[in-house]
């Protein structure tokens, strides 16, 4: 059974643009965050993983991509904030005032929330999804992931590579396809299915490595 196994044409209530390494899907994503600040737009990026915020946080430190992050702390002086990438934990969405606060910015502007990649487990994602979809219908959730996730590498990511390798497609352009995102999600429910407790981790990697056991799936 492959990646892109029983796929169906439903519309999702988000998007997913895949890139081929982690480089690239960050470069996406960050772009896509800045074609709103152009617009006087608001985009906000989450994270589910420490080291994923960690590694983001160096990417736009490193472009010189003008940012702010969200504490429980620093809600408040969010609000205050001009022109730049607001990034937060995903946690922050339980929050009210953070809830308040993007209520507050959709009055005035688009809002759309970026992810940097998607949590391993469909159950504890659909909440949030759901979350900003029914509070904000008008904002767009985009998914930036890359094909050298754990997730994809499971499942043979190198021959999709190989194919896009045949096709011509260049290392900067994103895959993006309501059937991409169907194979996504049943993959990552396959994975659910193998897990019967779940462990915590710092990383995607780390959660892999303690949570997916070598031929379980």
């Amino acid at each position: 059974m492959g990646l892109f196994s029983f796929l169906k044409s439903d519309k999702p209530t988000y998007t997913d643009k895949v890139w081929r390494n982690k480089p690239m899907a960050w470069r996406g994503m960050i772009t896509e965050a800045l074609k709103a600040l152009t617009q006087s737009e608001i985009a906000i990026v989450f994270t589910f993983f420490d080291k994923t915020q960690a590694e983001v946080i160096d990417f736009l430190s490193e472009s010189n991509v003008p940012y702010f992050q969200i504490t429980p702390n620093q809600t408040s002086e969010a609000a205050s904030q001009e022109k730049v990438v607001f990034l937060c934990d995903v946690e922050m969405i339980q929050s009210s005032a953070m809830m308040s606060l993007i209520s507050k910015w959709s009055t005035k502007t688009k809002v759309t929330f970026l992810f940097a990649g998607h949590y391993p487990l469909p159950s504890k994602e659909q909440p949030v999804i759901q979350k900003l979809n029914t509070s904000f219908p008008k904002s767009e959730i985009i998914f930036c992931s890359s094909l050298d996730n754990p997730s994809f590498k499971i499942f043979g990511s190198d021959r999709i590579v190989d194919l896009l390798d045949n096709l011509g497609m260049k290392e900067d352009e994103a895959i993006e396809h309501a059937m991409v995102t169907k194979a996504m999600a049943n993959a990552r429910t396959k994975v659910e299915s193998s897990i019967a407790h779940e462990t915590k981790a710092d990383s995607e990697e780390e959660w892999f490595a303690k949570n997916v056991k070598s031929g379980k799936i």
